[in-house]
């Protein structure tokens, strides 16, 4: 079988299931960038004529012409199936049979990709449910959905860090075994990394709060209270922090230059994310998402903000 998936925890956490429902030596898998994952469907279907090999695509979308293509392989009789859970990827639930896009359950709770799979790999008796493969998928989900930050569940930030402080493969396998115990649980050695990692965020978060700049800005026909930080590193849990720390802000844009892109993080229910993003090309979640660093959110979010009359 052939995986296609995102590069973070929710995308490399399905190529763990598939390592248990399928055997080791037939499964390949490609975790990528959202901005990555059309030239490399694109490349693997130019390349394998072969319509013998599933596909699986999980937590990622693909734009039309590459949907497209997929649905001609459909047809041909190759088994594709699309399992996501960003709303901006509801045109292709819509639109084809083999694509699942579902942003909420049936009882009203944010899904992930990684839980959207697990429940396709069981009812289709490829995977026997465990407690604790059932943990895991749970943690993956309320950190991608920050639903951990509500229910104040720890473990699952924790694994999201670990996630980063190690090598995928190494983390891979660490869940692995994980997964063979009775409940889901990190090593020592790892308890040790997480505590002197949550020691750098702390300082991290504290130097970074002096830097933020207030400031109002129009998005659409709305007028917000912007918090803006240049930051490329703990994103998710800077943003939160600052958003926490001051009432006023309706949400947080963190800007890393390196890589060109803004995260965007709010604690409000009545601001959507994933709203704003898409405005500028991006997407998300609603209190979480992101979009590129391009000509016309740096004219927005830096110089506008650098230059502007309140901060003069």
């Amino acid at each position: 079988m052939r995986l296609f998936s995102h590069n973070d925890l929710d995308g490399v956490s399905p190529a763990i299931l598939a390592l248990r429902a399928f055997s080791k030596e037939n499964v390949h898998y490609s975790c990528v960038g959202i901005y990555k994952i059309d030239e490399v469907i694109e490349e693997y279907l130019e390349e394998n004529e072969d319509i013998e090999e599933e596909i699986y695509i999980t937590d990622i979308s693909v734009n039309e012409e590459v949907a497209a293509k997929l649905n001609e392989r459909v047809q041909r009789g190759q088994t594709i199936l699309l399992f996501d859970h960003h709303s901006s990827a509801k045109w292709l639930d819509e639109t084809y049979e083999w694509a699942t896009v579902k942003a909420v359950d049936e009882k009203g709770q944010k899904t992930c990709g990684t839980e959207l799979f697990y429940h396709h790999l069981l009812k289709e008796g490829k995977l026997q449910q465990t407690s604790v493969m059932s943990e895991y998928v749970e943690l993956v989900r309320q950190f991608d959905t920050w639903d951990w930050y509500e229910n104040n569940n720890e473990k699952a930030k924790k694994l999201n860090h670990l996630f980063y402080l190690i090598k995928r493969e190494d983390f891979i396998e660490t869940v692995l075994t994980a997964l063979d115990k009775e409940e889901f649980a990190f090593t020592e050695v790892h308890e040790t990394i997480l505590a002197l990692e949550q020691e750098k965020i702390d300082r991290y978060i504290h130097n970074k709060s002096h830097q933020m700049i207030k400031e109002q800005l129009e998005i659409g026909e709305t007028q917000y209270t912007a918090g803006i930080v240049f930051a490329e590193n703990y994103q998710s849990e800077l943003g939160n922090a600052l958003c926490v720390e001051d009432e006023e802000l309706d949400f947080v844009a963190l800007i890393d230059m390196g890589k060109r892109r803004i995260g965007f993080r709010t604690a409000r229910d009545n601001v959507n994310l994933s709203e704003i993003a898409a405005r500028f090309d991006g997407g998300g979640h609603p209190k979480a998402a992101g979009c590129s660093l391009g000509k016309e959110t740096f004219d927005l979010f830096v110089l506008h903000t650098m230059f502007s009359e309140t901060e003069a």
